[in-house]
């Protein structure tokens, strides 16, 4: 979906003084039943004091651990990979080898967070670099986020180990988007942005044939 065109829709007024984003990453769990693309998302628990009662991707906010985690060699590889895709983001380094490092900071931010919430370790060759959204000046709390892509194998079974989210379960996109439209559930810009997105490619061989270098969207 365009951002531009996404942006004209309308938006709350923001008035908050400036916060400094932070670092973030989330997973979008994706898999193809038959024609129907299906998302695995959490429902948000109401007292969270981010996103409350909002139906979100797995995911949270980088650690200064996740800094200092070591693939090993073999992950290596797939780091250049992430690199490349990331260039274009604050992940992206003139500086040689620091690229690569931010990228395996994410990496282990994201499957940190997806075992965290979901039980599930994925394996580092599913996630791909997807998008990085950044919340606009204005709110209260700020987000510098990095979304990857994961395809699991279907014997890969998550389940809501997180006190965070009330509920989590693979949904179709549509019916993400008609609860949305219905007002019967609730969901965050740069989740609606995702979504439209993904269900427009209308497959994931489609999704995984785009450019793999991600180009920031800020303001959304």
């Amino acid at each position: 979906m365009d951002a531009q065109k996404f942006n004209a829709m309308p938006r709350p007024e923001l008035t908050h003084p400036y916060v400094a984003a932070r670092q973030a990453a989330s997973i979008i769990m994706l898999r193809q039943v038959n024609s129907e693309l299906q998302v695995y998302v959490q429902h948000r628990a109401t007292t969270m004091d981010f996103a409350a009662g909002a139906v979100v991707f797995p995911g949270g906010r980088t650690d200064a651990e996740d800094a200092l985690f070591d693939f090993g060699d073999e992950v290596q590889p797939i780091l250049r990979q992430h690199a490349r895709g990331w260039q274009r983001t604050s992940l992206g380094s003139a500086i040689p080898g620091r690229s690569v490092k931010n990228a395996a900071m994410m990496l282990r931010t994201g499957l940190r967070e997806v075992e965290e919430e979901t039980g599930v370790a994925l394996k580092p060759d599913i996630m791909r670099p997807w998008a990085n959204l950044i919340t606009p000046v204005g709110y209260p709390k700020r987000f510098d986020t990095f979304f990857y892509l994961a395809t699991p194998d279907d014997d890969v079974m998550p389940e809501n180990i997180t006190t965070e989210a009330t509920a989590a379960d693979w949904h179709s996109i549509e019916s993400i988007l008609h609860g949305d439209e219905a007002k019967k559930i609730a969901l965050m810009r740069p989740t609606k942005f995702l979504l439209l997105d993904i269900v427009e490619a209308g497959s994931i061989q489609a999704l995984l044939a785009r450019d793999p270098v991600v180009n920031p969207i800020r303001g959304l």
